[in-house]
């Protein structure tokens, strides 16, 4: 699914036009677009966090001419998916939380 498509299914399941979607996604990815750019992190909890991790500086090999090259220090975009997320993805329910115990020490 792209995001054209993705856009296409959230108006006809909530009833609402494409472009408020559009426009809604678009502030929303460029949001987090300018908070991993000032090096911060967006946590949703449940869903999952944004945020950016340093990949060092290495040794590489150019597979063209097989010449040793000096690889810089980067920055990434990295997702961490939550445990809500990763839960509806894998097909399960949520924990039940315990259950009470009456007056005379009996479940409900």
């Amino acid at each position: 699914m792209n995001k054209e498509t993705f856009i296409a299914y959230l108006s006809k399941k909530n009833r609402r036009p494409q472009s408020h979607y559009r426009e809604a996604l678009a502030e929303i990815l460029e949001g987090i677009q300018d908070q991993l750019k000032a090096k911060k992190h967006i946590r949703f909890i449940g869903f999952g966090t944004f945020h950016t991790r340093v990949m060092k500086a290495r040794k590489g090999i150019n597979p063209k001419t097989r010449q040793k090259i000096e690889l810089p220090e980067i920055r990434l975009a990295a997702f961490k998916v939550g445990a809500v997320l990763r839960k509806a993805v894998r097909g399960k329910q949520k924990p039940e939380g315990k259950k009470k115990k009456g007056i005379f020490g009996r479940k409900k």
